[in-house]
């Protein structure tokens, strides 16, 4: 999932204080203004910003095993099966020695059985 979001800044100075103005659009339109923000709290948001990017990043590195598990779960169409503590340790055992599909069909043999 992918989320745009445009961020204008401006800064300024009012009464020998530093200003920052920020103007954040969403990805469905619309604009949220954050006015009259100090350097320090600006920083503060950088940081969380920052953090966020790093987050995001951080999860776009999915685990093979985890995709694996996602590409069987979205063959057998049941999302549940991520919370299956059996289905994820069947899944982690027989990746790279099954396909997709594979396991797919053998899940369904082996949990009916």
């Amino acid at each position: 999932m992918s989320r745009h979001v445009h961020i204008d800044a401006l800064g300024r100075m009012t009464s020998g204080t530093a200003i920052i103005t920020l103007a954040i659009g969403g990805p469905r339109g619309g604009m949220r203004a954050i006015e009259d923000i100090s350097i320090d709290e600006a920083e503060k948001l950088v940081t969380q910003l920052q953090a966020a990017v790093a987050d995001a990043r951080a999860g776009a590195a999915i685990d093979p095993v985890e995709r694996f598990m996602q590409d069987v779960i979205d063959r057998l169409r049941d999302p549940g099966l991520a919370l299956d503590p059996s289905f994820r340790s069947w899944c982690a055992s027989n990746h790279g020695l099954l396909s997709p599909r594979q396991s797919a069909e053998r899940w369904c043999c082996w949990h009916v059985a």
